[in-house]
């Protein structure tokens, strides 16, 4: 049956926005602009004041670099042991949503500017037109989302910042690439259908043309706005205050693991070790819960 593990005795002050897991790390950043990282039993290791606004996103790389972006309007990074927090960027758009594929950096803000970053240092940009609220990228494709469509890009060889559009999918926000990488790439895609409720997973390789895997009208009753996966799981959380947990993922229709009852909106998942799933909740507390 699935059930909360761990619960965080410290807490943020308002909502927890945003979730990153790294090697026995779990990262979480909150409406109150701070920065906590925690051990995997969510023993709370330091609280950094990283921000003078709300966080919007967490990402870390390979390396266990940490970025993070705010409303301030800038992007900060701290590597280990977080003690540190630097500056990467400031400007005057809201930079939403990022991704890390290996040590590349990818920020996506609400002017729907994409930016590549490596070695800290702003590669291309991307003029992807609609507002980034959801990013992911690998092997060349950046995956994008707003309210009403899901859009595969891929970025064309040069230092030209054009791309081509793959695919365009009936989707809402967030995304999550999910499932064994074959191929160098993650086998599914998977993000909430346009009524926010339900759940669509697509085949992501090339040769499967973005096909629909399978569908899941109305699984939440109110919409979704937080999703994690790995090789095996996918999870899903948001305003019904409950998160679910699906497997056989390779399935016609996946198997229900069952659901948690936060009694508290979710904002936020993100997955550990060992079939676990990291839970930011609008009290501010973070949980850690087990499906299996």
């Amino acid at each position: 049956m699935p059930s909360i593990e761990k619960m965080s005795v410290e807490k943020h002050v308002g909502d927890a926005i945003a979730l990153a897991y790294h090697k026995g790390h779990v990262f979480s950043g909150g409406i109150d602009g701070k920065i906590k990282v925690w051990d995997s039993d969510l023993n709370l290791i330091r609280s950094v004041d990283a921000h003078e606004a709300s966080v919007y996103a967490l990402a870390v790389n390979s390396s266990g670099k940490l970025y993070s972006s705010s409303c301030d309007g800038s992007v900060k990074f701290m590597q280990p042991p977080y003690d540190r927090v630097e500056e990467l960027l400031r400007c005057d758009d809201a930079i939403e949503a990022m991704y890390c594929e290996g040590d590349n950096l990818y920020t996506g803000d609400d002017k729907g500017l994409v930016t590549n970053w490596q070695d800290d240092k702003m590669l291309l940009k991307y003029n992807l037109v609609e507002e980034v609220k959801s990013l992911a990228a690998e092997k060349g494709w950046i995956y994008t989302v707003r309210d009403c469509d899901v859009v595969v890009s891929e970025l064309l060889p040069g230092k030209s910042g054009k791309y081509v559009t793959r695919t365009v999918l009936d989707g809402k926000s967030p995304l999550c690439l999910l499932g064994p990488v074959l191929t160098d790439r993650h086998k599914y895609l998977a993000y909430p259908d346009r009524t926010g409720k339900g759940l669509t997973l697509v085949n992501n390789l090339l040769a499967e043309r973005f096909t629909i895997a399978w569908q899941l009208p109305d699984c939440h009753e109110m919409i979704v706005n937080a999703l994690c996966g790995d090789e095996k799981f996918l999870y899903s959380g948001g305003y019904d205050n409950k998160v679910k947990g699906w497997t056989d993922l390779d399935e016609k229709k996946p198997k229900a693991l069952g659901e948690i009852d936060l009694g508290t909106c979710v904002n936020c998942l993100c997955c550990g070790n060992d079939n676990t799933v990291y839970i930011g909740c609008s009290d501010g507390i973070i949980r850690r819960a087990s499906f299996l």
